[in-house]
């Protein structure tokens, strides 16, 4: 079987999987209710990201990918499937998600291969990095189009990547049946949603790239670069995190204090805007990042701190501003 029929499978998936939940998702309580986190002010059909989950475990059975590598992944998206339906605790999702963290640390690569660790302390990095992604992409979610444009991005990037470094085929070709999987999907999703993602997409999407990570490089260096190519998630959610702390907000306490959110809800930008922008900025940000990598990790760090820096710097005073206007709460 070639590329073309991999990624044209992916692309109907993701596509049909967006469909079936609008039709049928109200029927199996799969529905988003507006409320004062939300970005969107009708009940919405939520879990379409069903079909780039069915993409993944189709196309990884088809290209012979290891089991430890896929079954994880599958596990996490399911329970957020549930998720998607009743609610769960945060206890019982981190004991999963962790859990699921643990087989692909334990029966998989590791990328700090050259580096001096101690054995348990490269499990306790990597269980907080895959998982902590898969929680950070999950939060970002709270616009349309932004989970499937930033997934385009960083899977995208990582299948450049993974190609000048000569990463096993199959892995790339796995990188690209998700990008084609969100591409189906996304026509549902922007610029008026008439589904959302829902955990069973984006939290699987999240952990899926930081096993893509941890898989691919043997080097600190390659990992720290590869992470770029999610700046923008990482950057805005622990920069909201970190304003929410100072504010005294509870930090583990819904809300829609993003900035990506702050632009559509309070500046009133429209959401495709938004997403679209974030995707372009991600792109620039990745590309400097696999420039800046072949100088070593010094030149590599510099610049995404002094990025980190930025954005730091644009968000808090957004964050002001937005904190003296009337929310517009558009869509």
């Amino acid at each position: 079987m070639n590329w073309f029929f991999y990624l044209l499978l992916s692309l109907c998936l993701g596509a049909t999987g967006a469909w079936s939940v609008i039709k049928i998702g109200a029927n199996y309580g799969l529905m988003d209710l507006p409320g004062y986190r939300s970005s969107h002010s009708r009940p919405t059909p939520k879990g379409g990201g069903i079909g780039i989950l069915l993409a993944f475990i189709t196309v990884s059975l088809l290209n012979a990918i290891p089991i430890n590598f896929w079954i994880p992944a599958t596990i996490i998206s399911l329970t957020g499937l549930i998720g998607d339906r009743v609610e769960l605790s945060k206890s019982s999702r981190l004991v999963v998600q962790f859990a699921c963290a643990l087989i692909v640390l334990v029966a998989g690569n590791h990328f700090f291969v050259s580096v001096a660790f101690h054995p348990l302390l490269k499990v306790v990095i990597g269980g907080l990095f895959l998982v902590g992604t898969a929680n950070f992409f999950n939060f970002m979610d709270g616009i349309n189009g932004i989970a499937g444009i930033s997934a385009i991005v960083g899977f995208g990037l990582l299948a450049v990547y993974g190609a000048m470094q000569g990463i096993p085929t199959k892995f790339i070709v796995l990188d690209l049946c998700i990008v084609f999987a969100c591409i189906g999907f996304l026509p549902f999703n922007i610029p008026n949603a008439s589904v959302f993602m829902g955990d069973v997409g984006s939290v699987f999407l999240g952990f899926i790239f930081a096993t893509m990570v941890w898989e691919s490089n043997t080097t600190l260096l390659g990992v720290l670069c590869c992470s770029a190519f999610f700046f923008l998630i990482y950057a805005d959610a622990a920069t909201t995190f970190a304003i929410r702390f100072a504010e005294g907000d509870p930090i583990l306490v819904a809300h829609r204090r993003h900035l990506c959110q702050i632009l559509v809800n309070e500046f009133g930008l429209p959401h495709w805007k938004v997403s679209i922008g974030y995707g372009i900025i991600q792109v620039f940000i990745g590309i400097i990042a696999i420039v800046l990598q072949n100088f070593g990790m010094a030149a590599l760090i510099t610049g995404m701190t002094v990025m980190g820096i930025l954005f730091i710097f644009i968000s808090v005073i957004l964050h002001r501003k937005a904190d003296q206007m009337p929310s517009t709460g558009s869509l």
